[in-house]
C-alpha cells in the first residue's frame, strides 16, 4: 500500500504579516484565514489590511500576496509615491490668493454661471428661476371659505 501524499503547504500561513495588493497598491496585511483555491489551483487568503476596519477583509487570490520583506516593502513605498506623484499631477495648480485678476472670488461656483479664462462670468442656457406667486401662496382653498362662513351663520 502506497503512504498518503500530504497536501502541499500554502506559502503563507494564518497570522502571518505580509503585503497585500489592493488595486495598484501594496499594503500591509495579515492573513486571517488560508484555503485552497478553486478548482484546486493555488492558494486563497483571507487578508485584514493594517489600519483599516474589518468591513475591507476581503478573499484574495494567492498572486495578490507577497512576503513581508524590505524589497517588497520598498516597492510598496514606490507605489505609494508614484501614486501621490499622478495625484498631484492631476490636481490644477492652485493660486496663492484664491482670487481672480480683476479680485473676484474665483474659488465659489455660484449657481450655474460658466466662467471664463478672463474671469468674467456668463450666464447658462438654464431659464431663469421661477418667482414666487405670493398672491397664490397667501390664499386661502375654497373648502376653507365655505367652512367660515358656515361658522358665521
Amino acid at each position: 500500500m502506497a503512504p498518503k501524499q500530504q497536501p502541499p503547504q500554502a506559502p503563507f500561513s494564518k497570522d502571518e504579516r505580509v503585503l497585500c495588493f489592493h488595486m495598484d497598491m501594496l499594503y500591509e496585511a495579515k492573513i486571517l484565514d488560508v484555503q485552497p483555491g478553486e478548482n484546486g489551483e493555488g492558494w486563497q487568503y483571507k487578508i485584514h489590511y493594517k489600519g483599516w476596519k474589518s468591513s475591507w477583509d476581503d478573499w484574495v487570490p494567492q498572486d495578490r500576496v507577497r512576503k513581508f520583506t524590505d524589497e517588497n516593502k520598498e516597492l510598496a513605498a514606490q507605489l505609494r509615491a508614484q501614486s501621490n506623484s499622478l495625484k498631484a499631477a492631476k490636481q490644477p495648480a492652485k493660486k496663492a490668493t484664491g482670487r481672480g485678476a480683476a479680485g473676484s472670488d474665483m474659488s465659489s461656483a455660484r449657481g450655474s454661471e460658466e466662467r471664463t479664462a478672463a474671469g468674467a462670468t456668463t450666464q447658462s442656457t438654464r431659464a431663469p428661476r421661477r418667482a414666487r406667486d405670493f398672491d397664490l401662496e397667501h390664499a386661502r382653498p375654497s373648502y376653507c371659505l365655505r367652512a367660515r362662513n358656515l361658522e358665521r351663520r
